[in-house]
């Protein structure tokens, strides 16, 4: 569903997310907001080569297709349902944090736990990525987008996936949420160092995180 109402291109920014980080072998990966592990696929080669995932979601019913997911990837992840604000993982313990599409359900509050959290979890020097769908700033643009995902995509989510909430709200989220770039104070009091990318005019955007 999601690839087909974004044209392909969530799949696109998944990896694009992934591409953010230079991730060697051997790295113990996390990926909070985990949803199904879609974003497992880009990360076959340094996992496979010694290293882990550990995905985080709240939802059992996602932690559940996660496990179908590994069962075909046969990759070493450890699946955790726990909330992303509140983690079991001890200081230090993973090298990279990701999440796509997992940020703009948050309350600003709750913007600075995560971001706290995750400073917390990740080594000295580690780095995350983090990838959110956005208005864009062009109006050409945004006057279509804004149209589609509040009034187009609930029309498919009703019609093959019944009708959920979370295609409802997409389109309230995204507008309330704007970009990434209206976060990155919460990441720079938590003490990272934040740099920004704009994907296909502002649609998405992604934010990388260093742990100084």
């Amino acid at each position: 569903m999601n690839v087909t109402t974004s044209f392909g291109f969530s799949e696109i920014w998944r990896a694009q997310c992934i591409r953010n980080l230079t991730i060697p072998d051997g790295a113990t990966i996390a990926d909070l907001m985990a949803g199904s592990g879609e974003c497992w696929t880009y990360l076959r080669r340094p996992v496979r080569a010694g290293g882990k995932i550990i995905a985080v979601d709240i939802s059992p019913v996602m932690c559940a297709r996660q496990k179908c997911r590994v069962q075909c990837l046969d990759m070493p992840v450890d699946i955790r349902c726990e909330n992303a604000l509140k983690l079991s993982l001890p200081d230090g313990s993973v090298d990279f944090i990701i999440s796509v599409f997992g940020l703009k359900t948050f309350a600003p509050t709750q913007l600075s736990q995560l971001a706290n959290e995750m400073f917390r979890i990740l080594r000295a020097c580690g780095s995350c990525s983090l990838l959110e769908i956005s208005m864009p700033s062009s109006e050409w643009l945004r006057i279509p987008y804004r149209f589609y995902i509040r009034h187009v995509i609930p029309i498919f989510g009703r019609l093959f996936l019944k009708d959920i909430e979370c295609y409802k709200m997409l389109g309230v989220y995204t507008e309330a949420f704007g970009s990434c770039l209206r976060v990155i104070e919460y990441f720079q009091n938590a003490g990272f160092d934040v740099t920004s990318k704009s994907h296909f005019f502002g649609c998405a955007t992604s934010i990388i995180l260093t742990k100084k």
